[in-house]
């Protein structure tokens, strides 16, 4: 691979949009990265159609970094991705978000992991979560439930192990790294993940479970780590409810879909629906809902938290599918 005349072994990408204050601390981070020996590589910064001050950011950063701002102006975090494939030079692509810092081995741990394993296509790193405060309370005792480790991303690989769905063995989208040539065989799709038309996820796995099944293999890497920064924001009750629904909704596009296998949950089952709806779905929202009020009157958090999230996810199914039929119609 070349970036002009010089050859490029990895390529690092961050997309972003109007986050200038936490993309600049992210490059801070990778400005202190160690790079291995004869290792060459580049930084591209997907700028989403930012209005804020990312390009001077970006520019900023010019002096210290092999950094180059991209545009891509059809918001989407799928379009930003692809976009980032299509430009990128190195034999290696290694994925981070703009609301993380990089530990100094982040980059050279994946290098160290592609030639130890040559056989794999992809790899995935650690999330550690970060809590910014001010943190509630209940927050803060229940970040180690079920509910908040998926919510703050948190991965944790102690040993190297084979990548897989089952077990939940997969990358999450802070920190994995994928091998150009499957990378530019495979792309996003814009129906996943963030976009102003909707809030949905699993881009990423979608992604690595095609690259599963044509063969693929992928490992852990547990010596490449991000902290993941949580923002005051993001640790409320509301943007639990947000972001379970968002799952919920993509579960049921996959459903919708039929994909095989549907990465977000069971496969759907009875055909009784109302309204577009299949029954059970709507009674699984409103039966775990009631059993969330409850909790939460009775100030029993970590049972609110278990029933909000699947009130949230299956409502999240309710509204799409709902919303489906009436685009059908």
């Amino acid at each position: 691979m070349m970036m002009g005349d010089a050859p490029v072994d990895v390529t690092a990408i961050i997309c972003t949009r109007n986050r200038a204050a936490s993309l600049e601390r992210v490059l801070a981070s990778a400005a202190t990265l160690r790079i291995p020996d004869g290792t060459q590589w580049e930084l591209l910064v997907v700028d989403n159609g930012s209005t804020d001050s990312t390009a001077s950011v970006v520019a900023g950063f010019a002096d210290r970094l092999p950094i180059r701002r991209v545009a891509e102006p059809v918001a989407g975090l799928s379009h930003a991705r692809n976009r980032g494939v299509a430009e990128a030079r190195g034999a290696l692509i290694c994925w981070t978000d703009d609301d993380v810092e990089l530990d100094g081995e982040w980059l050279a741990a994946y290098v160290a992991a592609a030639a130890r394993h040559p056989e794999a296509a992809f790899f995935a790193g650690n999330v550690t979560p970060v809590l910014e405060g001010p943190t509630p309370d209940w927050f803060a005792r229940l970040q180690g439930e079920p509910g908040l480790r998926s919510l703050m991303a948190r991965r944790t690989f102690d040993s190297v192990v084979p990548l897989s769905l089952e077990g939940g063995l997969m990358p999450y989208g802070a920190n994995f790294a994928v091998r150009a040539a499957e990378q530019k065989r495979y792309r996003y799709d814009p129906d996943l993940g963030v976009s102003p038309q909707h809030r949905r996820s699993g881009e990423e796995t979608q992604l690595v479970l095609a690259i599963i099944a044509a063969g693929g293999k992928g490992f852990s890497v547990p010596a490449s780590n991000v902290r993941h920064l949580i923002p005051a924001g993001r640790q409320s009750r509301r943007y639990i409810w947000s972001y379970y629904r968002a799952l919920g909704e993509t579960w049921a596009l996959l459903a919708e879909r039929k994909a095989q296998p549907n990465f977000m949950g069971p496969a759907e089952a009875g055909q009784r629906r109302l309204f577009g709806v299949p029954l059970w779905v709507g009674r699984a929202a409103a039966s775990s809902w009631l059993q969330a009020a409850m909790h939460r009157m009775l100030g029993r958090d970590a049972a609110w938290l278990r029933n909000i999230r699947t009130a949230a996810y299956h409502w999240g199914a309710v509204a799409y599918l709902f919303s489906r039929r009436s685009e059908l119609r």
